[in-house]
């Protein structure tokens, strides 16, 4: 298991697809998710999250480094792609995102 660091900069975003473009947006993010992890070394984690099949509800939990290397993942080509499918597959009003600083824990 690969530790991260106490200060890691932590995103969520919960994200509401139309019925008809889940498959889109599914292959689409994590096409994402797989390009963030394998070319940016500063991203640690990204998790796509199914939370209600029934309104087309998805979570999206990503741990970065520092929120430096969140800017990087933003300026990346992989992610400009994904903003040009977000701006079709994701409804109106239909995405939240949250950040912050990863809380550290105790794990035993």
């Amino acid at each position: 298991m690969m530790t991260q660091p106490e200060s890691a900069f932590v995103v969520y975003a919960q994200i509401r697809v139309s019925e008809a473009k889940r498959e889109r947006f599914l292959t689409d993010i994590l096409n994402l998710a797989e390009r963030s992890l394998a070319d940016e070394t500063d991203c640690l984690q990204y998790d796509v999250i199914e939370l209600d099949r029934a309104t087309q509800l998805f979570g999206v939990y990503e741990v970065y480094r520092t929120p430096a290397a969140y800017g990087l993942h933003q300026a990346s080509l992989h992610f400009h792609a994904w903003k040009v499918v977000a701006e079709v597959v994701i409804e109106e009003g239909g995405l939240d995102v949250q950040t912050g600083r990863r809380v550290p824990s105790i794990v035993c």
